[in-house]
């Protein structure tokens, strides 16, 4: 398995097809005496930020911070969770479980207080 071709970067939906994000960051578990294993992938804007750069990283979890919405996150789905990598990497969970959604909720709300937004 090509982990940066057949997982990283994919939309990752949740197990009833809607979207939660996109595979930021893979997990390994490496040991000495052992292949390495995927443990987990991480979701979030903080990881994909630090993969451009570390300092963007650190700036992106203080903004999270500062919105109110870092609790939880980056949200990390354990790799015995993922039932498909296909197309897409479907997860055993519910978007509506998970950080991705109280983001959602927060933007909506931010949103739905802008002039014209309605």
């Amino acid at each position: 398995m090509d982990l940066a071709r057949d997982l990283l970067d994919k939309l990752v939906v949740d197990r009833h097809g809607r979207e939660i994000g996109r595979a930021d960051a893979v997990l390994l578990d490496i040991r000495a005496s052992a292949p390495p294993r995927v443990t987990a992938i991480e979701i979030g804007p903080a990881i994909l930020a630090s993969r451009v750069a570390p300092i963007l990283g650190r700036w992106m979890r203080g903004l999270e911070y500062a919105l109110g919405i870092a609790e939880g996150r980056p949200l990390r789905i354990p790799f015995d969770d993922i039932m498909d990598m296909r197309d897409r990497v479907k997860v055993d969970r519910a978007a509506g479980e998970t950080v991705a959604a109280a983001l959602e909720h927060r933007l909506r709300k931010w949103i739905a207080v802008l002039p014209g937004s309605s």
